[in-house]
């Protein structure tokens, strides 16, 4: 009798596990974060193989020369850009909610004529400054991929917020970082050595495939939207956008300059060899606050629509689900760092492996830095622009300040040292900010308040 009774009760306990699990499955939230970790998985992989061969099949010297200027680009990309991907993004989700297709347009034009503005102006100036690194060759074909590069982050930015995470960021990524891996495994089966500039120009054309495919995918989407978009007649308001733009633009220079002028200062202060290693330790790093990375994407994604929907319990519901993904990345990227990182640098190169408490380091900065990442969303959101500069500002001379104090005396450690240092400061202040000026405390701490 017994027996029959359990053979009942556990295929019912069976059954309402499996229905709890498809709930959860199905959850726009949960459902659509799987989606962005694959996405970043992706991501980290296709990185990781880039960086592997290119350290292993460069002279470390080249390497270090690659590193520093590949930190360039990534740095005036964005600078080009003109803080047109936060901008367009805004406008977007401003102007679909309206049913304004005529400011839209207006704005979109206003983006494509201050991006190619800025691209072509930070584009000479790279070349002259690059020119006196390397060689010409060289020099053209890394001003080419960071021109490019800046125009498909916009338009990635707005493919990720209209279409979704896969054909934005995920489509885009994975096109330009193909091609380089592709030619490397060339060089690699082929026994020939790869250069430093057919290496850029790799990175250059994947950059132009993944540009031809967003702009195909944001054309289709506008149309789709407005059948009649292409008649109808623009209309501006550059007294309006023009300022706006200055201030995204300072902010997101000043996050580019936060995330890439390291290497280049080591490479400054000490040489390019070693600038090649700390730029190994600070992708490593990086590729573990790809899990924060996704939170951002995410974030970006979802809660533009819902803050100017005015829909306040949906917003506080997707950002106690941001929170707790945060706290479950944050650690399992500790761990997997402190478990397979040495081994990671070892795969890389052999010599990069002496560099492992430097990467402990520096991912313990990330990883605060990280607690934060929709608080930054909501601070742009909220048109707290000025305040996210003022915060980023200070951070950016406080952590340059302490790259020129101790690199010359701790080497790579006291830049690590000082990164982590200045992301810890950096993100108690943007969660403070955050709580004061837009009524939430969109960070993950927000769970020890809810436990509370």
């Amino acid at each position: 009798m017994s027996g029959d009774a359990s053979d009942h009760v556990a295929p019912a306990a069976h059954r309402t596990f499996a229905v709890r699990i498809g709930e959860l499955i199905r959850r726009p939230d949960i459902g659509g974060m799987a989606v962005v970790v694959g996405v970043k998985i992706g991501m980290v992989l296709l990185n990781f193989t880039l960086i592997t061969l290119a350290a292993r099949l460069l002279d470390p010297e080249a390497f270090g020369h690659y590193s520093i200027l590949y930190s360039a680009a990534g740095l005036l990309c964005i600078v080009a850009a003109a803080g047109q991907e936060p901008f367009v993004l805004r406008m977007w989700n401003e102007m679909t909610a309206a049913g304004n297709a005529a400011k839209l347009k207006g704005a979109l034009y206003f983006t494509l004529l201050l991006s190619l503005s800025g691209t072509v102006i930070v584009a000479i100036g790279l070349y002259f400054w690059a020119s006196a690194l390397v060689d010409g060759q060289t020099a053209i074909t890394c001003v080419i991929y960071m021109m490019i590069v800046s125009v498909l982050q916009i338009c990635m930015h707005l493919v990720r917020t209209e279409i979704g995470v896969a054909s934005g960021d995920g489509a885009g990524n994975a096109i330009v970082g193909s091609v380089p891996v592709l030619y490397l495994l060339a060089c690699l089966f082929s026994g020939t050595r790869p250069d430093t500039a057919h290496l850029f120009l790799a990175l250059a054309v994947g950059a132009g495939l993944a540009l031809l495919l967003q702009l195909y995918l944001i054309r289709g989407r506008i149309l789709h939207r407005f059948p009649d978009f292409q008649r109808i007649r623009a209309v501006a308001d550059y007294r309006l956008w023009l300022p706006r733009s200055v201030r995204f633009w300072l902010a997101t220079s000043l996050e580019a300059t936060n995330q890439y002028i390291d290497v280049i200062i080591i490479g400054y202060l000490m040489d390019p060899v070693i600038a090649g290693a700390y730029f190994v330790t600070v992708r490593l790093a990086n590729l573990f606050a790809a899990a924060a990375d996704s939170v951002n994407l995410f974030g970006t994604r979802h809660l533009p629509g819902l803050y100017y929907r005015g829909e306040q319990r949906a917003l506080n519901k997707m950002l106690d689900s941001l929170a707790w993904i945060t706290l479950a990345f944050s650690a399992i990227g500790l761990i997997g760092i402190l478990v397979g990182g040495y081994f990671a640098l070892l795969l890389i190169n052999e010599p990069y492996a002496a560099y492992f408490p430097e990467l402990l380091v520096l991912c313990l900065g990330t990883a605060a830095l990280g607690t934060t990442r929709p608080s930054v969303i909501m601070l742009l959101l909220a048109g707290h622009e000025g305040r996210y500069l003022q915060i980023m500002a200070v951070c950016v001379v406080v952590r340059i300040a302490g790259f020129f104090l101790f690199v010359p005396h701790f080497g790579v450690m006291g830049a690590v040292a000082t990164t982590a240092a200045a992301f810890a400061l950096q993100s108690i202040v943007l969660r403070t900010a955050d709580k004061a000026l837009t009524g939430f405390d969109s960070s993950m701490f927000r769970l020890l308040l809810r436990r509370a």
